[in-house]
């Protein structure tokens, strides 16, 4: 059996079952998997095979019938496999029940001895992925429609991370461009200052002042236009303006990132994509592809074309010319996005040069391209991941698609957009334009949940002292945020609602904190000693054998979400909305184990094993919630 299976208890119990029916059936053991589920109701077994019914296929014979057939050669097997307890039929059902006794001590074993590795494996050891998030554009502060980007590409990046892949985390800066530009125009009227509010918040102001004036004023877009032209060019004052701007609102930024826990390795600045060489690299390799050419004629005449007609989906377009780069020799957002996503891939060899851009609470530097520095070749990736907004599905897949059209086909295939749908505020809309951020930004956000956490936290520990309430409470508010922001598929639109993120009963993050604040608590008051000498076969009842299969689960949770990540029309699903329903159903089964089965007034026998039950669970639940960016509280 391989580590990576070893130290996951349900799929070695799955395994264990898989082999029995396939010696039952003299079927291949692939063909057995297929056949293996958990029934809806747990009185009809731990696990049930449909294999009757691919046997009746084979057989010409009623279903029901062949699993009668099979039951007593199953019933042998049973008498010789400790894990199994018995195996019924129902119909065409076989519904297997696990010895309660021999699955504790698989489970809880594995729990304790791996600790903190808990739910880690290799299943896809050897691989890289490259994760792009949240790339905001650096004019304004986060609202909390960046903050589901963010939130969702850090928790990816700890699933891949949590299943073997090598984690590159990376976010793309875009210091170009017409916001950029007023806000540089903006800048040399009014000089660079020290505002008395974080720079974020102060240039984000600034914006909407600047969008009136450039709405209203001919001259004035004139002259924005005009430096915009010059940010381009490295030695002009308005590009060493426009990177101190960028660098001061970027960290600005990231302390936002950094309170709700989510660093990166690298950035990506459009301004170092512009003149290290790659878009010229590309141009002059595409061109050698028979599906790009430069158009003769025509209103695209002089520009670098994908050919869309020899695909299916684009072959009766009017006009399935797709421009990369125009005839003035500029590129198309579809152009650098194809150069940006080759580089990614090492299909490009990396030209830029890095440099330190600050080093982050979490003790690593954060690098960023640059035109001078160091040369680090960032590799070669198996998965290309780019965090953004639904809406931009059919750029997205337009990228993608010219990938495949050059003949990059595993390229095409290892690129995913993981989509996001609208998030926001109750009664708010949110427009950096018109500044109606003003007010609900991630910032104030999380205060005012910090402030609603903390009057919580006083009426459950008035005596403790105000800095650890204050502490408690920002832990309370990250967490509220963040399973918020992942308790719901990607692809639905969602209204962040202050009660149901800051609910201590129900489905937030909050029941979750306190129901292992509550297992810290109980393994506080112990001296816990003979944890491993427990008799965890003792461990029998109702609530302690659903409390114990569901942490048998938990490795095999993680890995149903990265399996089950699939292309969709509008991107790639990523169910992460799974282990927060795990997290959420593994907390309520300990509440009933809490509640039923009594730990420190147990018999001396019973109590070590329920003690360490209760340390399984701690380790199960701490990982879980370390997975989702979840800080973990040991007092509310």
């Amino acid at each position: 059996m391989s580590k990576a299976i070893a130290d996951n208890p349900w799929h070695k119990i799955r395994d264990v079952v898989v082999e029995m029916l396939a010696q039952a059936t003299s079927l291949p053991v692939e063909r057995v998997e297929e056949t293996i589920e958990i029934p809806p109701d747990s009185t009809l077994g731990d696990l049930a095979t449909t294999i009757a019914f691919s046997l009746a296929k084979t057989f010409k014979k009623n279903p029901a019938a062949i699993a009668a057939d099979m039951l007593p050669k199953l019933t042998d097997l049973v008498e010789k496999e400790p894990l199994i307890q018995e195996v019924q039929v129902k119909g065409p059902y076989i519904n297997i029940f696990l010895n309660r006794a021999v699955l504790a001590e698989i489970t809880i074993k594995s729990i304790i001895k791996t600790a903190d590795r808990y739910g880690k494996s290799t299943e896809y050891r050897g691989l890289r992925a490259l994760i792009e998030s949240p790339a905001v554009n650096p004019s304004k502060p986060w609202h909390i429609g960046h903050t589901r980007n963010a939130v969702l590409g850090d928790t990816l990046s700890n699933i891949l991370q949590q299943v073997g892949y090598e984690i590159v985390r990376l976010d793309y800066i875009n210091d170009l461009g017409l916001q950029i530009a007023e806000l540089i125009w903006k800048l040399k009227q009014v000089g660079e200052q020290k505002p008395d509010i974080k720079y974020d918040h102060y240039l984000g102001h600034l914006y909407v002042a600047v969008q009136e004036a450039f709405d209203t004023d001919e001259n004035i877009k004139r002259e924005v236009r005009e430096v915009s032209r010059k940010i381009e060019e490295l030695d002009s004052e308005e590009a060493k303006l426009s990177e101190r701007m960028v660098d001061r609102c970027v960290k600005a930024q990231y302390q936002t990132a950094y309170r709700l826990g989510i660093f990166h390795d690298y950035q990506v600045w459009e301004s170092a994509i512009a003149h290290s060489g790659l878009l010229e690299k590309v141009r002059k390799m595409i061109m050698k592809n028979k599906n790009i050419t430069k158009l003769e004629e025509g209103e695209k005449a002089g520009c670098i074309v994908a050919d869309l007609s020899v695909i299916d989906e684009f072959k009766d377009m009017k006009d399935p010319y797709k421009i990369l780069f125009r005839s003035d020799g500029t590129r198309t957002y579809t152009g650098a996005d194809v150069a940006l996503q080759l580089w990614k891939f090492g299909v490009v060899k990396d030209p830029f040069k890095y440099k330190v851009f600050e080093k982050q609470p979490n003790g690593k530097e954060i690098r960023r391209t640059a035109v001078d520095g160091d040369d680090l070749n960032l590799g070669k990736f198996d998965l290309v991941l780019n965090v953004i907004a639904s809406r931009q599905a059919h750029p997205q897949r337009m990228v993608y698609t010219i990938l495949d059209l050059m003949g990059y086909h595993k390229e095409s295939e290892a690129s995913h957009h993981i989509g996001y749908e609208f998030v926001g505020l109750e009664g708010q809309d949110f427009s950096g334009r018109q500044g109606t951020w003003i007010g609900y930004s991630t910032d104030d956000v999380l205060d005012k949940a910090t402030e609603l956490a903390l009057i919580e936290v006083e009426k459950r520990n008035p005596d403790e002292k105000d800095e650890l309430k204050k502490q408690i409470a920002n832990q309370v508010a990250v967490g509220a945020v963040r399973y918020f922001m992942l308790n719901a598929s990607p692809d639905r639109k969602i209204t962040f609602r202050w009660e149901e993120a800051l609910d201590f009963q129900g489905d937030a993050s909050p029941y979750l904190q306190y129901s292992l604040a509550r297992a810290h608590r109980i393994l506080e008051k112990v001296d816990r000693a003979s944890e491993g000498k427990a008799d965890l076969g003792l461990l029998v009842s109702d609530a302690e054998y659903d409390l114990i299969k569901a942490l048998s689960r938990f490795p095999e949770e993680i890995l149903e979400v990265v399996r089950s990540m699939k292309k969709e029309l509008w991107g790639t699903s990523f169910n992460a909305n799974r282990l927060t329903a795990y997290g959420y159903g593994l907390a309520t089964l300990f509440s009933k184990f809490y509640d039923s089965c009594p730990v420190l007034k147990a018999d001396q026998e019973v109590k070590d094993a329920r003690l360490t039950l209760v340390e399984a669970y701690r380790i199960t639940m701490t990982n879980c919630l370390k997975l989702l960016g979840i800080p973990v509280v040991e007092r509310m």
